[in-house]
């Protein structure tokens, strides 16, 4: 009988070990593909899919400098496309448009840096055409079920996700906002 509890735990154990490096590989190969597709991109000017089956592609990156952080931002606002990458506010601007630009992405992966951003701190876009850079103006928590974001006819960037940062709670109704200006003394060619 210990011998059968002892190769029953064995097997479990296994079991839930094997499933977490699956999900850890899966993860790392996402990130490899999708950065992958958006060199491409850069390359060609023409978006492409991180792999075939994929309804999303990604559109831009950021970078913060005095942090070293950068994210690759995916098109399309959907929880499964934030599962992989931040992601782009469908009816919001991009970097450079007269309209708001608004970026998601969640607390405990791909935004967990926005904790340690400072007023002030540069933000650099990069999409298949320029380079912007963007200087961070404020940030602000806000409810969301009582306040909602504006998407304004002016070229400004926000960077949102979920709040408190140490709370293991998904998906609450707490948001952390930060709001960037354009540092209009910098524009580079793609």
């Amino acid at each position: 009988m210990r011998k059968l509890i002892l190769i029953l735990s064995f097997a479990i154990g296994l079991y839930f070990i094997s499933s977490s490096l699956y999900m850890l590989m899966k993860a790392e190969l996402s990130v490899y593909l999708i950065n992958h597709a958006w060199q491409k991109t850069l390359k060609d000017k023409q978006y492409h899919k991180p792999w075939t089956w994929a309804d999303t592609f990604p559109i831009l990156t950021i970078n913060i400098p005095r942090l070293n952080q950068n994210s690759t931002i995916l098109q399309g606002e959907s929880g499964r496309n934030m599962a992989f990458a931040a992601i782009h506010v469908g009816n919001s601007g991009m970097p450079g448009d007269s309209k708001t630009t608004i970026l998601s992405g969640h607390k405990d992966s791909h935004f967990d840096y926005l904790q340690n951003l400072l007023i002030g701190d540069e933000i650099i876009t990069q999409d298949k055409f320029k380079t912007l850079s963007y200087k961070i103006t404020s940030v602000k928590i806000i409810n969301s079920k009582d306040e909602k974001l504006s998407i304004r006819n002016t070229n400004e960037l926000i960077l949102t996700t979920c709040y408190p940062f140490s709370d293991f709670q998904i998906g609450g109704d707490l948001r952390y906002v930060v709001f960037a200006s354009p540092n209009l003394s910098y524009t580079k060619k793609t």
